[in-house]
């Protein structure tokens, strides 16, 4: 049986994430995995500490980032935690981006760098950023989207 496809296995992985299912994750994460969070220094060794992670988020997922996402299946998700935008990548390198609706009610985007290895996610990197209102002083030189349509053309 041939080892699925680095993007299949991206792809598996941020659904299994966004899902919680630990079980599922237990068996994409690749043994010697490493999350980091850049922006706090934070790194997250196995599965096990990415399972605790999971399991203590304070306020849970549920009923969060069910906005609908217009876009192709094959690169489009709606999951039942974050809105999977889009996956991008080639080789054994795929980048997500996600938006997120946290417990408090802000919004943020996510953006996951992962790299697999032995078809398996082996390390990953994750960037929050919050939602912000644009500001007025750039009016004059850009159009307003609806959030949500990001990467619509135009």
């Amino acid at each position: 049986m041939p080892a699925p496809q680095p993007r299949a296995v991206f792809e598996a992985f941020l659904r299994a994430a966004n899902r919680r299912d630990v079980a599922a994750l237990a068996e994409l994460v690749h043994p010697d995995y490493i999350e980091v969070y850049p922006q706090s220094g934070e790194q997250t060794h196995g599965i096990d500490n990415l399972r605790a992670i999971i399991e203590h988020y304070p306020g849970g997922f549920e009923d969060k980032g069910t906005d609908p996402v217009i876009g192709s299946e094959d690169r489009w998700v709606l999951t039942p935690a974050f809105t999977l935008l889009r996956i991008e990548g080639a080789g054994d390198t795929f980048t997500g981006v996600q938006r997120a609706r946290y417990p408090d009610g802000s919004e943020w985007y996510v953006v996951s760098v992962g790299e697999i290895h032995d078809a398996r996610i082996w390390r990953l990197q994750t960037f929050f950023a919050p939602a912000f209102d644009p500001p007025a002083w750039r009016s004059a030189w850009v159009n307003l989207v609806p959030v949500g349509t990001e990467a619509a053309d135009g």
